[in-house]
């Protein structure tokens, strides 16, 4: 009856610890070496307890010899297998890990000397069949065996505890241990005891279940401290910020993360008792949307939220819906900081216009009185005989070009600052650029005793295409600046160049005095706004500090740059590098001879004659329509003016005129308005006139917007009398223009 019993508990631990093997075999994801191992160990185990019960019931030694050689497979087979799993743990690398693990292989020699017939006993007891061994060969290697291996693993566990730094891998460690020991004393019972002459008890498959189950219950707790898809889906659902919510496939709401209940203000339990339409203000059933994935907007009705919610159903194995999960991203904040970004971009906007607006007025209400002045003056010096009247003029001349340059800059500056700036590229001759700066600055360098030279190379070509009103600016600021701050020596401009492309060379214009020159510690200063270094020394020299700064701006919206070398006392060399396409290659020889030679002034004489030529100046400013009338009174046009764009109007029906010289901004009606009306009016007879705006705004963009507004050209104030000159000599039928009878 005992045995009977036994063999049941024996059968009943097969049992355990083979569907403990079923388990680990149908867990998820793939399998890994570890996870063979511990169902290997479970198998061996299994195994041992079942051929353990089969050697109780037999009768027969015989059988029971052949139960228990081949149960015993699965007691070596175990060891193998914990010991793999105890190194696997501890982490033992190198030499040891081969030692022990060649070590537990020896199973292979050790099995056929242990299961020989011969020294074995096996004989019926109280308990069922049982046996003993004879002292050999055999039994004395298996306890060596099985002493050697509990040492490996006691040895592998002692490093693993030793090296552990996490609490996890210490109860790791001790579950191992736990199972060693167990494993150790059950061994004692039915494998060594015999060879001394006890009766054999199955002690060690007692002890290999409960060792397995241990190592099934270590392998448990060795998975969840494991990143896997699992407990990391789990973590991640439970710990991101963003709602979850999981609903069922009735679309009852069953799970939802802390993110959900933070913001619903809600508890789990609370939360999962409401419908998606208690949750959110729908217009549809989002559950029964095409596709499996959907992603729509909805106001939280819990918070007033505006949410985005991004919704994927969730099949089974069978393709059917066992569920929705729904995220909720809330946009709340960002639509608010999208509508701010718009306010305030719109503020910006209107902050631009304004500064547009007040760009506008300032330089018509500032270049209106300075064309007056300068227009006024120019007459003076083109018509009177008296020297000192003529030398008086001049200085008013100097001192209005100097205002207007000190105008330019700020506005200028303001045009950079608000990006209004713009770089118009078209072909310019490069005899006429540098001829004309020569002769301008030739005049300050001469009224101050300075030498003046310019090294312009031969073979320079002739026509380029670039802005050359900015390059212009650029090198005139820069010349002016180095005549400014020169009392002795001079000023020498050298140009050198080199192709870089094709149709495309680099200029290098250094521009070198022998003036105060800059202190080291004022380099950085250079180029600030407003910003005027040395002031005790600079400070009865006019400017506004903003020259330099203007000129590094427009030499990088000109893809250019500059460069300064300075030694205080001694002087300065400004050198500016940009490129320019090439339209004429041809070289341009010698320059500054010819410059060099040309008087400091010149009796005016007019470009032209025009006796039938008919102009017709509208401008409210009286003092601007006798400016353009003496400006133009030498070609002898006939010239005809008005106050008011409703004059324009009634003039143009009653007689025909060449050109419409035309202001822009006039009260009641101005000059886009006046233009549009006269393109309207079939009774016009000047249809075929041009039309060029008169106007003292010179922001950029207004030579394209009077163009797009239908003018033929624009004229900025203050007016030159040169200029005014060249553009109605282009647009006066030629049959009209003749040459002046002053050569």
């Amino acid at each position: 009856m005992s045995s009977v019993i036994l063999s049941y508990i024996l059968f009943a631990l097969a049992i355990a610890t083979g569907l403990t093997s079923v388990r680990v075999i149908a867990g998820n994801g793939k399998k890994r070496k570890i996870d063979y191992a511990i169902i290997s160990t479970c198998i061996c185990s299994s195994w041992w307890s079942f051929f353990w019960a089969m050697l109780f019931a037999q009768t027969d030694p015989e059988i029971a010899w052949l139960m228990r050689a081949i149960g015993m497979l699965g007691v070596f087979a175990f060891l193998i297998s914990v010991t793999y799993i105890v190194v696997f743990w501890s982490g033992l690398e190198g030499i040891r890990k081969k030692c022990i693990l060649g070590f537990s292989l020896l199973a292979i020699l050790v099995y056929p000397l242990n299961v020989q017939r011969a020294g074995s006993k096996f004989y019926m007891t109280d308990f069922g069949m049982s046996y003993e061994f004879e002292s050999g060969l055999g039994s004395n290697l298996y306890s060596i065996y099985c002493i050697g291996i509990i040492i490996c693993l006691v040895l592998a566990l002692m490093y693993m505890r030793k090296n552990s730094v996490r609490r996890r891998e210490r109860v790791l460690s001790m579950e191992l241990l736990l199972c060693t020991g167990v494993v150790a004393f059950g061994s004692v019972l039915d494998t060594i005891m015999p060879t001394f002459g006890f009766t054999a008890f199955p002690g060690s498959t007692l002890a290999q279940s409960i060792g397995a189950l241990v190592l099934f219950e270590a392998y448990t707790y060795y998975n969840k401290s494991q990143i896997t898809l699992s407990n990391i889906s789990k973590f991640i659902y439970y710990s991101v910020d963003e709602p979850i919510l999981l609903f069922d496939e009735k679309e009852k709401l069953c799970i939802v993360n802390n993110g959900a209940a933070v913001f619903l203000e809600k508890t789990p339990e609370e939360c999962c008792k409401l419908e998606i339409n208690d949750i959110f203000d729908l217009n549809s059933n989002i559950f029964r949307l095409k596709g499996d994935k959907n992603q729509i907007e909805a106001r939280c009705v819990l918070n007033q939220s505006i949410c985005s919610l991004s919704i994927d159903k969730i099949y089974d194995e069978f393709h059917e819906i066992m569920g929705y999960i729904i995220i909720v991203h809330d946009m709340t904040e960002r639509i608010q900081t999208m509508h701010q970004l718009e306010e305030e971009k719109m503020k910006a906007d209107q902050a631009n216009q304004a500064k547009s607006r007040f760009l506008a007025n300032m330089s018509h209400e500032i270049r209106t009185p300075i064309n007056a002045v300068m227009g006024m003056n120019e007459i003076v010096l083109r018509e009177s005989e008296e020297a000192e009247t003529v030398e008086y003029a001049r200085h008013i001349q100097d001192a209005s070009k100097t205002l207007l340059a000190l105008i330019n800059d700020i506005l200028d500056f303001s045009k950079i600052e608000s990006g209004m700036m713009e770089v118009v590229e078209e072909a310019y001759s490069v005899r006429s650029l540098f001829t004309n700066l020569y002769t301008e600055i030739q005049i300050k360098t001469e009224d101050k005793g300075l030498y003046l030279n310019f090294e312009i190379p031969e073979d320079l070509p002739t026509i380029l295409c670039g802005d050359e009103v900015r390059i212009r600016q650029v090198l005139m600021n820069i010349l002016s600046n180095a005549s400014k701050y020169t009392q002795k020596g001079g000023v020498t401009l050298t140009v050198t160049w080199k192709n870089v492309g094709e149709k495309q060379i680099e200029l290098q214009v250094a521009v070198e005095d022998t003036g105060i020159g800059i202190k080291e510690e004022n380099m950085d200063k250079l180029f600030g706004a407003f910003d005027r270094v040395d002031e005790e020394r600079v400070h009865t020299i006019e400017g506004t500090g903003l020259g330099l700064s203007i000129v590094q701006r427009l030499l990088e919206l000109m893809h250019g740059g500059i460069t300064v070398e300075s030694e205080y006392g001694k002087g300065s060399v400004f050198t500016v590098t940009f490129r320019q396409k090439v339209i004429n290659p041809a070289p341009i020889g010698i320059l500054m001879e010819k410059a060099g030679n040309q008087k400091k002034h010149e009796k005016y004489v007019p470009s032209f004659r025009a006796p039938e030529g008919k102009v017709l100046v509208v401008d409210d400013n009286k003092v601007n329509l006798t400016v353009i009338k003496g400006l133009l009174r030498k070609t002898g046009m006939q010239i005809t003016c008005v106050e008011r764009g409703q004059d324009c109007l009634e003039m143009t029906k009653k007689e025909h005129y060449h050109i419409i010289l035309l202001d822009h901004m006039m009260p009641e009606m101005d000059g886009i308005e006046t233009l549009e009306k006269l393109k309207a009016d079939e009774s016009n007879l000047c249809k075929d006139s041009a039309v060029i705006a008169l106007t003292a705004n010179a922001i950029a963009g207004m030579r394209d917007m009077y163009l797009e507004k239908g003018f033929t050209d624009y004229i900025s104030k203050p007016v030159e009398g040169v200029v005014l000159e060249k553009i109605l000599k282009q647009y006066l039928p030629e049959e009209l223009v003749k040459g002046t009878e002053e050569s």
